[in-house]
């Protein structure tokens, strides 16, 4: 048995040789710490033997001559670490889902594969009878002959397989076999099955004690351990299903059934699914024609309390407990002829004879992830899967099996969930603005505007929801700022409205709208908040009273509140390509200035003193902030495009724009910078292909990251240099930096999604991450609901939509208010941070 290496043992980056040639950008790490070797030689291996047979070398002491191999050996290790240095700081992808690992062939056939996780391996079974095993990564250990013929082998998990590790069938019967794969037991002749019929699956039970045995002849056996697993005892007879022209045994799994959640045996017998009762051992139950044709395979989702069926009629069906349909999935274009559950998850794999291996969310109902069968470049017939077997321990491969070889699938997770919100996410934003202090004082939130017009705050340490303003989806958002200290929502609508809710409440009230003048006038079409935040201390004690009032201040109570040195400016963009300065209480324009005329403002971004924007004139314009003046804009330089700058962001000295134009299939990312700065640009190939949907940056790290509906997140240098490109099973719609480590956020449809920096950063970003003290985490528990009286049964019924309200029934009555009459549960549910995912 030959194994082709996929990638090299150990590594978890694939390189990407289209990405950057070999010998480009070799540049060191910026943090690197250099030192002055006093010895330096390029080649030590050569270098040692002329250097111990010189003559120079006879006449040194032994202290100089250990000194010298002593620089030798230092220089050369400092060679090997900057070339690793140098290859990891070079482009790599990153996939979220199957990767191919390995490919195991199989000359004798492959008949069977039993994985052991107490062993930390698998045991393949071939057509010579020859077992062989090997390591959970796929390399091979040893290989033994079989004690007995065998056609199948299975593991026994549990206390049952500590002595009868594995249980195999063949001609000769049922065998039990110890760790070592000696024979331990071994069912008499005839026993248990009919003449000439060999078994030809089986499936343990182990909390049952029990072993389910399928023979040729459509007959289930019903097999018993006895004695700690070191035998099997036949209990009752086999079982004959329905006589069918196209019935025949296939699959088998073992599920709980409600109400009582006991466990039955599920058989698939060509286009039904018999259901047998594992304590009685009676056929119970038959349903036909799930399928147009035979059912290939069959496997029971815990997390969704659902049986999911394959079949050859390219379908995958999801079922619930009286059989009613769920939902199918439909794609393959070939027969499906695999199909697992994956553990702990709600996702399924299936295997097709169109050669792909798709990945199905059983929450999400959608397909969320396609590999090719034929990645290897076998023939067809050599990739058609006859099994799957999903991972029996965490970090384990999934393995496809074919008729002569096995392929492994590693299972990588780029991101895990930190929310469900109720509608598709449309904007995401961190407030405060990174980079956080060392010392926090203030919560980081993340705001998310949603389509049916809902914006969520949320903790960006849990992601629990604190606060929500629940709109109409009229009033879409087509901007949304947030001023954390003064607990202020902006919100402009794609109508031109612009609303400022008071976000000290849950949900928020709205204070005032402002509705856009009739057209011909120019219309609001782009919003940004500036935050000059220099007075920490003073933001958290204005963020405290502000709280403390519930947001309803009265004139001496704002003057305590922002009597110090923070200044926050909303900014409104106009399709005349003005820029207009707003008022902080009333919204009424203080200062405008024209910018892109003629056209819109189509993104505006900021830094710590200066605003950037980019309009339909082809500029990006960069304009200083006098936060403390009346005319508080003041243009310092203009950059010209050949192309409209869709997303900004603003990194101190350098201005990241994110060009369009879809009618040339144009998508770019280019850097300006100020002074003697030049400009900095990518290769082409580097470039999203898609509508880029997000740009943001980390301060403390100088990495941006952009997301596109290709599919993708682009992590960039602060040179504009390709770093990583994670490839994604679904379009992210918003992305946003919300640490100093670099954790990003992700917007999946309805669903908010956390990349940890440990999965995609360089070891010597994650060096410089480790210097630097971590801002402390300030809890931030969901705000307290308040009167119930200004809502409408529509959003009533949009919180109690919202998850956990039916969990937390019996804690409703201890949640009422002092004096007064029990909240309905949804109330009882949000006050304990149940609405959250």
């Amino acid at each position: 048995m030959e194994a082709e290496v996929w990638e090299a043992e150990g590594y978890n980056l694939v390189l990407d040789s289209d990405l950057y040639d070999a010998d480009g950008y070799d540049v060191p790490d910026p943090g690197l710490l250099t030192e002055k070797n006093e010895l330096t030689f390029t080649e030590p291996s050569q270098v040692l033997p002329f250097l111990t047979s010189s003559q120079q070398w006879q006449s040194l002491t032994p202290r100089a001559r250990a000194r010298r191999l002593w620089l030798l050996l230092r220089t050369s290790l400092h060679e090997v670490v900057e070339k690793e240095k140098r290859a990891e700081l070079r482009a790599a992808r990153l996939t979220h889902g199957l990767e191919p690992l390995r490919r195991l062939e199989v000359a004798a056939g492959l008949r069977s594969v039993a994985q052991d996780p107490v062993g930390g391996r698998f045991v393949v079974l071939d057509g010579a009878g020859r077992l062989h095993l090997h390591k959970e990564d796929g390399w091979a250990q040893e290989t033994l002959l079989a004690p007995v013929r065998l056609t199948g082998l299975v593991t026994v998990l549990g206390p049952l397989g500590a002595v009868g590790r594995f249980v195999g069938w063949g001609p000769a019967g049922l065998a039990i076999l110890r760790p070592n794969l000696s024979l331990l037991w071994l069912s008499e002749q005839g026993v248990g099955r009919a003449p000439g019929w060999a078994p030809t699956c089986c499936l343990p039970v182990p909390d049952l004690r029990l072993l389910l045995v399928a023979e040729m002849n459509s007959s289930l056996a019903l097999w018993q351990f006895r004695s700690g697993g070191r035998r099997l005892v036949l209990r009752g007879s086999a079982l004959h299903p329905p006589p069918s022209p196209t019935g025949r045994l296939m699959r088998l799994a073992v599920a709980p059934v409600p109400p009582h959640h006991v466990l039955r045996c599920f058989a698939a017998y060509g286009s039904a699914v018999l259901t047998f009762d594992l304590h009685a051992w009676t056929l119970v139950d038959v349903r036909r024609d799930l399928h147009k044709t035979t059912i290939s395979d069959l496997a029971y989702c815990e997390e969704v309390e659902a049986m999911v069926t394959a079949s050859r009629d390219s379908t995958v069906k999801v079922w619930e407990a009286d059989w009613q349909i769920r939902m199918v999935f439909v794609g393959h274009t070939g027969p499906v002829t695999a199909m697992t559950v994956l553990p702990n998850t709600t996702l399924v794999l299936s295997a097709s004879q169109d050669g792909t291996l798709r990945t199905w969310d059983l929450q999400a109902a959608a397909q969320v992830g396609e590999v090719a069968l034929g990645f290897w470049g076998q023939d067809k017939l050599s990739r058609r899967v006859g099994r799957l077997l999903a991972p029996v321990r965490p970090g384990w491969p999934v393995l496809s099996l074919c008729a002569s070889s096995m392929q492994l699938w590693r299972v990588r997770e780029l991101y895990s969930p930190l929310a469900q919100l109720p509608a598709k996410v449309l904007h995401v934003q961190v407030a405060p603005a990174l980079p956080a202090p060392a010392h926090q004082s203030l919560p980081t939130r993340l705001v998310c505007a949603c389509a049916d017009g809902s914006v969520y705050l949320l903790s960006a340490a849990t992601g629990r929801i604190v606060s929500s303003l629940l709109l109409e989806p009229e009033d879409c958002a087509a901007a949304v700022a947030y001023c954390l200290p003064r607990e202020a929502l902006w919100l402009l609508t794609r109508a031109g409205h612009l609303v400022r809710a008071n976000a000290a409440r849950c949900p928020m009230s709205v204070l005032h709208r402002v509705c856009p003048p009739p057209p011909p006038a120019p219309q609001p079409c782009c919003l940004h908040l500036y935050s000059h935040l220099t007075d920490l201390e003073g933001a958290f004690s204005s963020w405290e009273i502000v709280r403390q009032h519930w947001g309803e201040l009265r004139c001496s109570s704002v003057a305590c509140a922002w009597k110090n040195k923070n200044r926050y400016l909303p900014v409104v963009g106009h399709t005349d390509g003005t820029l207009s300065v707003l008022e902080w209480l009333s919204s009424k324009t203080v200062f405008q200035t024209e910018a892109h005329s003629p056209g819109p403002v189509v993104a505006i971004a900021s830094t710590w003193n200066s605003i950037v924007s980019s309009g339909g004139d082809l500029t990006v314009k960069m304009w200083r902030v006098f936060p403390y003046a009346e005319e508080s804009l003041s243009l310092l330089r203009t950059f010209s495009c050949c192309y409209p700058a869709v997303a900004l962001c603003a990194l101190g000295r350098r201005v990241t724009a994110g060009f369009e134009d879809p009618d040339s299939a144009t998508y770019g990312l280019v850097q300006f910078g100020l002074g003697d700065s030049p400009r900095l640009d990518h290769r082409p190939q580097d470039d999203p292909t898609d509508h880029i949907t997000g740009l943001c940056c980390c301060p403390t790290l100088k990495l941006y990251a952009c997301s596109s509906l290709d599919c993708t997140v682009r992590i960039w240098t602060a040179e504009n240099r390709l770093l990583r490109l994670l490839q994604l099973n679904g379009a992210p719609q918003a992305l946003a930096f919300c640490s100093n480590s670099g954790d990003l956020v992700l917007a999946l449809g309805s669903r908010l999604c956390l990349v940890s920096h440990r999965l995609y950063l360089p070891t010597s970003y994650l060096v410089k991450k480790m210097c630097r003290k971590a801002p402390d985490v300030v809890d931030d528990p969901p705000l307290p609901l308040m009167s119930q009286e200004s809502l409408t049964s529509a959003q009533l019924q949009r919180l109690t939509n919202l998850h956990g309200a039916a969990s937390l029934r019996s804690h409703a009555g201890l949640l009422s208010p002092p004096g007064g009459p029990p909240f309905p549960l949804w109330v009882g549910a949000w006050r304990c941070g149940a609405l959250w995912s």
